[in-house]
């Protein structure tokens, strides 16, 4: 993974408020106990930076018989049992201040009581001790005391000092408990740790070299491999000052409380991290997303209702150009829409089962008109239906999905969200899969939705329409007038009239017009046969593509971005995390 430059190093601030914001990107992500504890490390960060910076907290812990008290006076400079502050047989720490100029706010914070603090500058105070303005040195109780209160003292402190030092004894230093829980944890805190090997003066030159690289090693092996040992004898104060000039480095450089939280963030970046675990999103393009368009339409029978959009548009044509005698037949066939259980909505619809045509999903107008359908769920009439006023609009819902239909925008929706996951880790990959069933969930619904507020023109009226049903009325008529003209000549025949019969080339005039209709009739009839199947394809292929254009908008909105969002968060809890652990 990237590693930040040392250029390129950021601020403490910008380290902290790159964990929040990992932390805020990971959400529900993350387990709940990892969460508050970084809002715990994030806040005692906010607190420690509030109070006195100019002071640096050091910590001496160890074990029961290390030392650790002879040493504290030892480094303090001063008997401090001698004037009466004898270390209590309490939980508390001892702290001892050099500088107190702002230090009460701090000794509150650490819970530091009044009664133990000692102001090194007091008259109790036998040393200059100048170049160590601004330390807090703490006695801490035994970390392996059998009182659980000095324990649970030493494990809050070790939480919130800057510096700490360590004192180990030579039949001690090698506690497996001491490492597992207090050294090993500080791996990610090096720059602020010390250890000190006490009580040398009971042991040879040699002993001393043998037991110093003896606990090298095991520092090493708990990840401490760049932290300090100093060997030395409280006792005698042998090394006790190489100790100081190590304390008093810290304290000069004032750098241990930055250096502290910036070792808690790190350490706390490095448990997400671990705790989440490593991945990377997958890769889908333009490719996958008409995939799952595709599969999404298939899914929703969008291509059998534009197939039954091309032939109720023959049917209604059929009804509304053919032949009137015979057109009315088509009022007994059901719209193709309507036996998908496709409704087609216009704004003159009638009620349900009320009004002509009810039922039948079809009517027929007369010569001035349509001849025009309702393709619908039960209700058409020649001013409800496709054939009604050319400014009707009309809305259609589709058939709500089967089962297996459903399953299978359902398998198509998981397969995109599980290529778009990749290698996710498995909470940010179960996040994207709930997102994925959530968008399966609200598809079909939202797809019906926006279909019935969609106008795809089914209800329109081609003007072709009116022209060819006013020519088939006119045929119509015409036929009708020769078969009245040759009725009315058989019958003056019969009463033996004397009726002139007009003629046309020959042929008698009513025959010409009973003829010359049917023939017309006829010739209309297939010619509006031909356009009405040549509209009909062209309404299958514009509602197809209206449909599967809708569907690839909904897919976008309900599946791919909601899905690109979560894979966002993803990538701003990625950058943030790494720019917290850098």
């Amino acid at each position: 993974m990237k590693r930040w430059s040392r250029r390129g190093r950021i601020t403490l601030p910008e380290r902290v408020t790159a964990l929040q914001e990992a932390v805020a990107a990971g959400g529900k992500r993350l387990p709940a106990d990892l969460a508050q504890t970084v809002q715990v490390v994030v806040d005692r960060a906010g607190e420690r930076r509030q109070l006195s910076v100019e002071h640096t907290v050091v910590a001496l812990a160890g074990a029961t018989g290390s030392g650790k008290s002879t040493l504290f006076n030892r480094v303090a400079g001063m008997e401090v049992s001698v004037v009466g502050v004898r270390r209590p047989t309490t939980s508390d720490p001892l702290a001892v201040v050099w500088g107190t100029q702002g230090v009460i706010p701090l000794l509150d914070w650490l819970a530091v009581p009044p009664r133990h603090r000692v102001a090194r500058e007091s008259v109790l105070d036998s040393g200059e001790g100048d170049d160590l303005d601004g330390l807090v040195l703490l006695d801490l109780p035994d970390h392996d005391s059998t009182q659980k209160e000095h324990r649970d003292t030493v494990d809050r402190l070790v939480e919130m000092v800057d510096l700490f030092v360590w004192i180990l004894d030579p039949q001690k230093y090698a506690d497996a408990a001491l490492h597992e829980r207090y050294l090993r944890p500080l791996a990610s805190h090096q720059g602020v740790t010390v250890i000190v090997l006490n009580q040398i003066d009971r042991l040879t030159r040699a002993d001393v070299v043998e037991c110093v690289t003896d606990l090298r090693g095991l520092l090493d092996k708990d990840g401490l491999d760049e932290v300090p040992v100093v060997a030395l004898s409280a006792a005698t104060g042998d090394g006790v000052e190489v100790l100081v000039d190590l304390i008093r480095t810290a304290v000069t450089k004032r750098r241990a409380v930055d250096e502290r939280i910036e070792a808690d963030i790190r350490m706390t970046a490095e448990m997400v991290a671990t705790a989440v675990g490593a991945g990377s999103p997958g890769s889908v393009g333009d490719g996958e997303r008409r995939q799952l368009a595709s599969a999404v339409a298939s899914a929703s029978g969008a291509d059998v209702v534009a197939e039954a959009a091309g032939r109720s548009y023959l049917q209604r044509a059929r009804v509304a150009t053919g032949w009137p005698i015979t057109r009315w037949l088509g009022r007994f066939r059901r719209d193709p829409l309507s036996r998908l259980g496709v409704r087609v909505r216009s704004s003159a619809l009638v009620p349900s089962g009320g009004g002509p045509g009810a039922g039948s999903g079809v009517g027929s107008g007369g010569p001035g008109g349509s001849g025009g359908s309702g393709a619908g769920s039960g209700s058409g009439s020649g001013s409800a239906g496709a054939g009604g006023s050319g400014g009707s609009s009309a809305r259609i819902s589709l058939p709500a999905p089967t089962p297996v239909q459903r399953s299978r925008s359902d398998a198509a929706v998981r397969e995109y969200a599980d290529a778009a996951a990749g290698s996710l880790p498995p909470s940010w990959r179960d996040s994207v899969r709930s997102v994925a069933a959530s968008a399966g969930t609200r598809l079909p619904d939202e797809l019906d939705r926006r279909v019935a507020g969609t106008d795809f023109g089914i209800a329109s009226r081609p003007g072709w329409w009116r022209l060819l049903n006013v020519l088939q009325w006119l045929a119509l008529l015409t036929a009708a007038a020769g078969v009245l003209w040759l009725l009315a000549l058989a019958g003056t025949s019969f009463l033996r009239f004397d009726v002139a019969e007009p003629s046309v080339g020959g042929l008698p005039v009513p025959t010409v017009l009973l003829a010359g209709g049917l023939v017309l009739g006829v010739l209309l009839g297939l010619l509006g046969l031909v356009a009405a199947r040549r509209g009909g394809r062209r309404q299958e292929a514009r509602v197809r593509r209206q449909l599967h254009d809708l569907i690839d908008a909904l897919a976008s909105d309900v599946v791919v971005q909601p899905i690109d969002a979560e894979l966002a968060k993803y990538r701003a809890f990625s950058t943030a995390l790494e720019r917290a652990r850098s």
